[in-house]
């Protein structure tokens, strides 16, 4: 409150905040939370706030009440938008994901995405939920503790920032946290399929042990004559924990020795999400512990169909938009009557 020219949720924020929230303040920022369109924002603020167990103040409960007024008109306005929005694409980011953020799982990863991309002035538009969410989509998922050099993620963004890709990547990378490195980001129409969809083959590098290294190859060499090979893995069935044998001779495409490093080629989609430290200690007859530094070098991404097929999609949006022009243009319509002599007007 002691800057009135931050933006209103800004200051919102730091009343609901404080140690003893004024909140006759935070009442008295609503017109002008509403006016610059950040209800929905507000409202998840104050959700995430945390009370003292017992602790209702009549005037929390009525800011609840009129911030969710609020924040449903802004979500049905943005709702009839959305269709006509002709600004609005989709950034798809490349980026490495190192030691510092190896910890956290997918949500957590996401969430940290979106406060770096809003930060670097690029936070995705909300969904429409009840409770609204960054429209922001992870590739295929990195599985937790281990790193990645060339990562994937997808943004709805609109408007679609002009600046160009190393002037984006600059703001990017001046945002992020040590761990993560942004090295691209590209525009793509709004119907582009998701990146998740896309992930076709992921690479991985392992720094095997010398010692282990003898082992390793002769396992390697079995599997690769096998036309069928099987390691146990741990799941449920009918809702009881217990080991299964599942096949995986197909997912490992190829692999190769360099420098100590093994390296190879696993198959990924949208539905399969086999962790390759597991996979390769069941290959290897090894205890996944053993299996220390393994790294994704990269996740190859098929063709976008939609893309090849735009015109498929392209004039469908022109159409939304057109249709959009002429009704705000006001009615232009006649009709005629048989039985008159001369056309009827409105508008």
């Amino acid at each position: 409150m002691n800057n009135p020219s931050a933006p209103a949720l800004q200051r919102f924020e730091q009343v609901i905040g404080a140690p003893e929230p004024d909140w006759d303040a935070a009442l008295a920022l609503l017109h002008e939370i509403e006016t610059e369109g950040s209800a929905e924002e507000a409202q998840a603020r104050l959700r995430h706030h945390r009370m003292p167990k017992g602790t209702h103040p009549p005037k929390l409960k009525q800011l609840k009440i009129r911030l969710g007024v609020a924040a449903e008109k802004a979500r049905d306005r943005r709702s009839a938008e959305t269709r006509l929005d002709s600004e609005r694409g989709i950034l798809r980011f490349r980026y490495g994901r190192g030691e510092a953020l190896a910890h956290l799982n997918p949500a957590q990863f996401l969430s940290l995405l979106a406060r770096v991309l809003g930060a670097a002035g690029l936070a995705p538009v909300l969904s429409l939920e009840r409770t609204p969410r960054p429209l922001l989509t992870l590739g295929h998922p990195l599985p937790v503790g281990l790193t990645g050099h060339s990562e994937w993620a997808d943004a709805e963004i609109s408007p679609m920032p002009r600046e160009p890709e190393d002037a984006l990547l600059a703001k990017l990378n001046a945002a992020a946290p040590g761990g993560l490195a942004f090295s691209g980001c590209t525009a793509l129409p709004a119907y582009a399929t998701p990146v998740l969809e896309l992930s076709r083959l992921a690479r991985w590098r392992w720094p095997c042990p010398e010692e282990l290294r003898p082992e390793a190859e002769r396992r390697l060499a079995t599997f690769d004559a096998a036309t069928s090979f099987r390691i146990e893995k741990t799941g449920k069935v009918g809702g009881q924990k217990s080991v299964k044998q599942i096949e995986v001779r197909t997912t490992v495409l190829a692999h190769s020795w360099e420098d100590g490093n093994l390296s190879f080629t696993t198959r990924i989609s949208a539905k399969e999400a086999l962790n390759p430290v597991k996979l390769l200690a069941g290959i290897l007859d090894l205890e996944a512990p053993a299996i220390k530094g393994m790294e994704r070098i990269d996740v190859a991404l098929a063709d976008d169909p939609r893309i090849q097929q735009a015109d498929r999609f392209e004039p469908k949006l022109r159409n939304i938009y057109e249709d959009a022009v002429l009704l705000s243009t006001g009615p232009n319509l006649q009709i005629v009557d048989d039985d008159e002599d001369e056309p009827l007007h409105l508008g």
